[in-house]
């Protein structure tokens, strides 16, 4: 981190973040070293231990801690990675542990150096709790809800809350897709951002399974890929802490959305383009129900392209940029943005004059990558709304194609690949003239279906 170090950071006033999501969370990690007091405000209330909260009905569902995500978790929260795994989250290495069919086959197994973690988000949520109670400057507001931000000296003074004022010398709102920031944004006079939303019309479902004890197989999760348009289902089942697995099932457009009865899942699982995820789950023992889940849509606020932007307020995580849920991009794009903030107000001096502006801008910067990589994966449905797939798009499909089936064949592309897939490096990098060159040599017809032998 360039700038003070975070012992060494210039102490400010007051910091206020809204919303106790990773991206809250995260944020005031992020905030505390340059803050003399943090308070965060959630409208829930946290639960003692790692447990389900209404506010994040999308946490029963899969998670992953993205390489990205890890590296920017292990600079903010040092040590809080192993703490995870001490806890019972799975480090996977990718592609290496991964029985991954993707659209054009299956891909050979090859070692990256790199992992991304898996576990439930309530254990996440938890961790980053504690982690944040051992600091000594910030506060916790629970069931308490912002009702608007409170204007003063050309910018935003502070946030009012049903019951009380919060007075702040910067606001971050971490509110999720539930956000009201441009709602309030206008009230004060700034006008309101412009929206990008693409939805792909994808569904899923999700259920925990205890994995069996005699359970053997080559592979430590499985991916399970669609291969649009013709097929519309996928399937993933990770590792949980506690010796279990979740087995999320998705499909696109209304005819393959993931049935939430007993035998539908089963029927919807063994449909899948490989019988290997029904195989694994269908005599395991059931350690939830089966839950749905349809607000997967990608959803932009454009706020870094408004024309009056007011001092000391920034909107980050799903307020600002939320992804198709299936990409697995939500966490570490928070963690990543958190990381930046600690990084520019370490770079800002005493004065935050103009911080705040500047600091959307990366907002957008951060969340540019995986909004290229969801919305370019949804855009190969004919159901996706928002956007076409123009002849450029296409394009890009069909050149994406000949990558994936290089990656599948050949250890260099497959590094190349599971770096951008990982967000360590920019989607862009794909068309370096080395990844390029293995496109056209290595990324010719595709493999069969089936199991990883054919």
């Amino acid at each position: 981190m360039s700038g003070p170090s975070r012992r060494e950071a210039i102490r400010r006033g007051h910091a206020v973040v809204i919303g106790g999501s990773v991206a809250g969370l995260t944020a005031a990690g992020a905030l505390a070293p340059h803050f003399d007091q943090v308070t965060l405000v959630e409208r829930d209330r946290f639960p003692e231990g790692p447990a389900y909260r209404k506010g994040i009905p999308q946490s029963r569902h899969l998670h992953v801690f993205l390489t990205g995500g890890l590296e920017a978790l292990g600079r903010l929260f040092p040590g809080l990675e192993d703490d995870l795994v001490a806890a019972g989250a799975v480090r996977v290495r990718s592609f290496e542990e991964i029985g991954w069919l993707n659209a054009q086959g299956w891909s050979e197994r090859f070692s990256t150096g790199r992992h991304f973690l898996s576990c439930s988000r309530e254990l996440v949520d938890w961790r980053l709790r504690e982690w944040l109670h051992s600091l000594g400057n910030l506060e916790l507001k629970q069931a308490a809800e912002v009702v608007e931000l409170r204007a003063g000296d050309g910018g935003v003074s502070g946030v009012r809350l049903r019951d009380e004022t919060l007075a702040a010398d910067l606001v971050v709102d971490a509110s999720g897709r539930s956000s009201r920031a441009h709602q309030w944004l206008d009230a004060l006079g700034y006008g309101r951002p412009t929206q990008t939303r693409i939805d792909a019309s994808v569904a899923y479902a999700s259920r925990t399974y205890a994995v069996p004890r005699d359970f053997s197989a080559d592979w430590l999760a499985l991916y399970l890929q669609p291969q649009p348009p013709a097929h519309c289902r996928a399937g993933v089942l990770a590792p949980l802490e506690g010796g279990r697995w979740m087995a999320t099932l998705s499909g696109v457009g209304e005819d393959h959305y993931p049935p939430t009865d007993e035998s539908g899942f089963l029927g919807f699982a063994r449909s899948l383009r490989s019988p290997l995820l029904h195989e694994a789950i269908q005599d395991a023992e059931p350690c939830s129900p089966i839950w749905g889940y349809r607000r997967t849509d990608n959803q932009r606020w454009h706020y870094e392209r408004m024309r009056r932007w007011p001092e000391r307020f920034v909107v980050m995580g799903d307020a600002a940029c939320a992804f198709n849920p299936v990409y697995g991009h939500g966490m570490a794009i928070a963690t990543m943005t958190a990381l930046a903030l600690d990084r520019e107000l370490s770079r800002a001096g005493e004065d935050l004059r103009g911080f705040a502006r500047r600091f959307q801008r990366q907002v957008a910067r951060c969340n540019a990558p995986a909004w290229l990589i969801a919305t370019g994966e949804d855009l190969r449905y004919p159901t996706t709304t928002g956007a076409h797939a123009s002849l450029l798009t296409r394009g890009t499909h069909r050149y994406m194609d000949r990558v994936m089936r290089a990656a599948n064949r050949d250890a260099r592309a497959n590094l190349a690949f599971a770096k951008v897939l990982g967000l360590v490096a920019s989607p862009q990098s794909l068309f370096r003239p080395s990844v390029v060159a293995l496109a056209l040599a290595r990324g010719g017809r595709p493999q069969g279906k089936g199991d990883p032998d054919e």
